[in-house]
This record gives C-alpha cells, sequence and structure tokens, in this order.
C-alpha cells in the first residue's frame, strides 16, 4: 500500500467516530434551521422574514459561525493529541519519507474531511433554503458562510501548531497567535462585510495550515 494512502487510512481510523459524530450534529443544526425558517415564516410572514435578513442582517444559520470552530478544534484534537501524548508522531516521523511530505498528507486529511463536511453542509442549506427564500437572502448567506468556514479551516492549522510544538512556551504564543487570526475572521457577522476581504481570509486559513509544519521541523530536531 502506498505510504500516504496508509498514513490517510491511520487518521480515519482516529478520527472516524469523531466525525460521525460531527456529520450528527450538522444535520442537527441543519434540521433546527429550516425549522426555525418555516417558523418565521408562519408567524411574520414571508415580508417580514425577508425583510429582516436582508435589511437588518439577522443571519440564516448563526450556529454556523460556532460549528466551523467546534469541527476544526476537534478534529484537530482528535487527530494530534494523541500522537504527542503517545510519542506516535515521534515513531512516524521515522517512516521513509520527509517530515514535512508526512505532516502535509496528515494535515491535508483534516483539510479534506472538513471542507467536505462544511461543503455538504452549505449545499443543503442553500439547496433546501431556496425552496423558502429569495436569491438575494441566499447570497447575502453565501458571504456569511465563506469567513466562517475559513474560521474553521483556520482553527484546525492553528490547533494543530499548538499541539505539535514541542515547548510549551511556544505553545502559549502560537495559541494567542492563532486566537487573534481567528478573531480576524470575527469582526462582523453582517452580509457581505467579507467580500473585500477574501484574499485575506484564504490568506489566513492556508498560514494556519503552513505553521504545523514548522513546528513538526523544529519536534523532529529535537528541540525540548
Amino acid at each position: 500500500m502506498n505510504l500516504f494512502y496508509a498514513l490517510g487510512y491511520k487518521e480515519w481510523i482516529k478520527t472516524r467516530r469523531i466525525i460521525g459524530v460531527l456529520v450528527l450534529l450538522f444535520a442537527a443544526v441543519l434540521t433546527y434551521t429550516f425549522i426555525e425558517i418555516t417558523y418565521s415564516l408562519r408567524l411574520e410572514g414571508a415580508v417580514h422574514t425577508w425583510y429582516s435578513h436582508i435589511y437588518q442582517g439577522v443571519s440564516v444559520a448563526p450556529w454556523f459561525a460556532s460549528l466551523t470552530l467546534l469541527a476544526g478544534l476537534v478534529l484537530a484534537l482528535t487527530q494530534f493529541v494523541p500522537e504527542m501524548t503517545n510519542k506516535r508522531l515521534k515513531l512516524t516521523l521515522h517512516l521513509p519519507a520527509h517530515e514535512i511530505r508526512i505532516m502535509s498528507s496528515m494535515l491535508l486529511y483534516g483539510l479534506c474531511a472538513l471542507l467536505l463536511l462544511f461543503f455538504l453542509f452549505e449545499v443543503v442549506l442553500v439547496g433546501i433554503g431556496s425552496l423558502y427564500l429569495p436569491a438575494g437572502v441566499l447570497r447575502q448567506l453565501g458571504w456569511q458562510l465563506l469567513p466562517w468556514s475559513m474560521a474553521g479551516i483556520a482553527v484546525y492549522g492553528f490547533t494543530a501548531w499548538v499541539c505539535i510544538e514541542p515547548q510549551w512556551k511556544q505553545r502559549i504564543w502560537n495559541a494567542l497567535t492563532g486566537t487573534a487570526g481567528i478573531a480576524m475572521l470575527y469582526v462582523s457577522q453582517y452580509p457581505g462585510v467579507y467580500a473585500h476581504f477574501l484574499a485575506e481570509s484564504i490568506a489566513i486559513a492556508f498560514l494556519a495550515l503552513l505553521f504545523p509544519l514548522y513546528s513538526c521541523a523544529r519536534f523532529k530536531n529535537g528541540i525540548q
């Protein structure tokens, strides 16, 4: 079996239960969101509901803002805490491949899992939401979901960075840096605010996935 397929399978064995829990949690939030939409339409009427979303910035799916953070956090902890506490990472890095390629494969697994989870949630949300909401509301919803998705990926990368870092003092600095980076994606939840911050949002998530590679190299070099 290819080494990197084997690493992916190892990560799947570690994370399959928590991914199952996250799928159920996302499904529950979807169900609650549509119950809330239909209840609002019946109680307040379509005009008032659409007005609140378009002109007052009320989010269709406010729970998604916290759910992406939770998903990225628990997936990173599930992947990398056992690697450090059980000294598995030291063994993994002795495989016949460069440590950067090994760590990149582990991070790519987590990234793909999160992207798939977020994508399915958003497709179902927009697809079913189109039965109740006009295109303007769905367009604003898309601008809300994008920075929240980037925040979920960023918290995954930053959490992995903290877990892998071998020095406790540096871990504190990593955690503060990660918190500042994620906070930039939650400056405002009003739809469209991040339309001109798209490249920067993607850059924060991308950098968050690069930082663990640096700490992995420090770990491989025996820094304590």
